[in-house]
C-alpha cells in the first residue's frame, strides 16, 4: 500500500470544490432570516392594525353609567343621552299587580260547573272563555284562562285546607284591576252553584281582593308624589332606566350620572401601544451598529424603511372640515418624543372630547374618499402591506421565497455534479494506489535479483 490517506486527501478537495455550495447556503440563510424578520414586523402591523380598526369607528367614544347608593331599594342603568347629574330619590310605594281569589273548595278537582267566563284587566279588551266538561274544574279553569291568553294569570292554590282558584294581573298599576264576569250553563249567575260558585260573594258576583294593584310613588329631589304605573321607570331623569326593588319611605337613595370618554381611551391606550411595539420593532430589525453580525436583519431594506417614514409621517396629518382646535393627535394629548413613541395626556383628550366631539370622531372615522380619517388612513395603508395575497409585504416574502427555492435548485444540481466528482476521485485514487502497490511488488523482485547477482559474484572470486 502507498500509506496516503486518501480519504483525507479527497475530503479535502472536495471541500474546496465545494466551497460554492457553501457560499450559496449562507446567501439562502440571510434570505430565510429576512422571511423571519418580515414576519416580525408584519405581526407588529397586524397589531397596529387592530388597534386602528376599533378607532374606526366612534360608537364606543362616549361612554355613559348610573349608579344607585341602595340596589336593594333601586337600581340604575344609563342610556346614550344621559347627563350629568345627581338625584336623591325616596321610594314610598312600589308598583303591584292585583291579586284575586274565589271562593274555597275541597280539591283541585272539584268539579265547578261549564259556562262562559269573561274576564277584563283595566281599560283593556275584554276576553271570552268558555268553559266546558273538560275544564270544569278548578285546575281545568285555571287552564282554560291561561290558554285564553288574557291579561291574567291563573293558578291553584292550596292553603293546607282549602284550594283556591287565584288570578293576578300582568301588568301592574292601580289601573290595572281585575274584572270577571260569567254566564253560568245552570242559568243562574248569583247563587254559589255551578260555575258561580267560584265567586267568594255570589250574589254581587265578586272574588276576594288578596292584594290591591298600585302604583309606585316616588320623591325626587324634593319633588313629591310622582307616580308611575310600573316599577321599572324610563321616563323620569332622561337618559337613566330606573328599577324599583322595594320601597322604604324613610330612606333617600343618591343616584348619580357621568358621561365619560373611558371607550376612546382605552382605544387610544392600545393604538399608542401597538404603535411604539411596532417602531421599536421596525428599529430593531433595520438597527446600524456598526458591524454586520449585530445590525438589524433588514438593514438598507427600502420597503421597510418606507413603512417607518410613512406612519411617522401619519402621526402630524390633519383632516379637512374638523376644528383646528382638535386637527392633530397632538391637540388631542397624544403626544410624540425624540425616539418616536406616542403618549396620552387623558386631560388634554377629554377636554377635547368636551368640546368638540363630533369633530374628534370625524379626525379618526372620516370614510370621505381624498380625506380620510386618521384612523382610516393608517388602517388602509397598514392593509396594503399585509393582505395575504396582494400585499406589498406578502409580495416581497414571495420574492425571497423563490430565491431560497432556486438557490435550493442550485445547490441540488451542483451536489449531483460533487457527488460523481467525489466518485470519480474515488477511482482514480483507488488505480494509484493499485500502480504503487505493483511498483513496489516489481522493485521488491529487482532488489531480490539484484542481491543474488551480487552473491554470485562474490562466489565466483572467492573460487579464484
Amino acid at each position: 500500500m502507498s500509506g496516503l490517506d486518501t480519504d483525507s486527501i479527497i475530503s479535502q478537495l472536495m471541500s474546496l470544490e465545494r466551497r460554492p455550495v457553501m457560499l450559496l447556503q449562507q446567501k439562502e440563510a440571510a434570505y430565510q432570516a429576512k422571511i423571519t424578520a418580515l414576519g416580525v414586523v408584519k405581526s407588529a402591523m397586524s397589531d397596529l392594525k387592530s388597534a386602528v380598526s376599533a378607532l374606526k369607528s366612534s360608537d364606543d367614544f362616549i361612554s355613559y353609567s348610573a349608579t344607585s347608593s341602595d340596589t336593594d331599594i333601586l337600581k340604575v342603568s344609563a342610556g346614550d343621552d344621559v347627563q350629568p347629574g345627581n338625584y336623591n330619590i325616596i321610594v314610598n310605594n312600589l308598583a303591584t299587580e292585583q291579586n284575586v281569589r274565589g271562593a274555597a273548595f275541597a280539591a283541585s278537582d272539584s268539579e265547578v260547573g261549564t259556562g262562559n267566563i269573561t274576564i277584563q284587566v283595566g281599560s283593556g279588551d275584554a276576553v271570552d272563555i268558555t268553559i266546558d266538561s273538560d275544564h270544569n274544574t278548578l285546575a281545568g279553569i285555571a287552564q282554560a284562562i291561561n290558554e285564553a291568553e288574557t291579561d291574567v294569570t291563573a293558578g291553584v292554590i292550596y292553603d293546607g285546607t282549602s284550594y283556591y282558584l287565584t288570578l293576578q294581573s300582568k301588568e301592574t298599576g292601580a289601573s290595572n284591576t281585575i274584572s270577571l264576569t260569567m254566564e253560568d250553563d245552570d242559568g243562574v249567575n248569583t247563587d254559589n252553584a255551578g260555575l258561580s260558585s267560584i265567586y267568594t260573594d255570589p250574589a254581587a258576583q265578586t272574588l276576594t281582593e288578596t292584594q290591591a294593584a298600585a302604583d309606585a310613588v316616588l320623591t325626587v329631589n324634593g319633588i313629591a308624589n310622582i307616580v308611575r304605573s310600573g316599577n321599572e321607570i324610563d321616563d323620569l331623569i332622561d337618559g337613566i332606566t330606573i328599577t324599583l326593588k322595594d320601597a322604604d319611605p324613610n330612606k333617600t337613595v343618591s343616584v348619580s350620572s357621568t358621561k365619560n370618554y373611558s371607550g376612546l381611551t382605552k382605544k387610544l391606550d392600545s393604538f399608542i401601544k401597538s404603535y411604539n411595539a411596532l417602531i421599536d420593532t421596525l428599529r430593531e430589525q433595520t438597527a446600524y451598529n456598526g458591524d454586520q453580525a449585530s445590525n438589524g436583519t433588514l438593514l438598507g431594506d427600502s420597503t421597510v424603511s418606507r413603512i417607518d417614514q410613512s406612519l411617522s409621517s401619519m402621526i402630524y396629518q390633519g383632516v379637512d372640515g374638523v376644528d383646528s382646535s382638535v386637527n392633530s393627535l397632538s391637540r388631542l394629548g397624544i403626544e410624540i418624543d425624540d425616539s418616536g413613541h406616542l403618549s396620552l395626556d387623558k386631560d388634554k383628550l377629554n377636554s377635547a372630547m368636551e368640546a368638540y366631539p363630533d369633530d374628534v370622531a370625524t379626525f379618526f372615522t372620516s370614510d370621505e374618499t381624498g380625506n380620510e380619517g386618521i384612523a382610516v388612513k393608517m388602517y388602509n395603508f397598514l392593509d396594503g402591506y399585509l393582505k395575504s395575497t396582494t400585499g406589498i409585504l406578502s409580495a416581497k416574502e414571495k420574492g425571497l421565497q423563490n430565491s431560497i427555492d432556486d438557490i435550493e435548485d442550485r445547490i441540488e444540481s451542483m451536489n449531483v455534479r460533487f457527488d460523481k466528482r467525489e466518485e470519480n476521485l474515488r477511482k482514480q485514487f483507488n488505480n494509484l494506489e493499485l500502480m504503487m502497490a505493483q511498483f513496489q511488488d516489481t522493485a521488491s523482485r529487482l532488489e531480490q535479483q539484484l542481491s543474488a547477482i551480487s552473491n554470485l559474484n562474490s562466489y565466483i572470486s572467492r573460487k579464484k
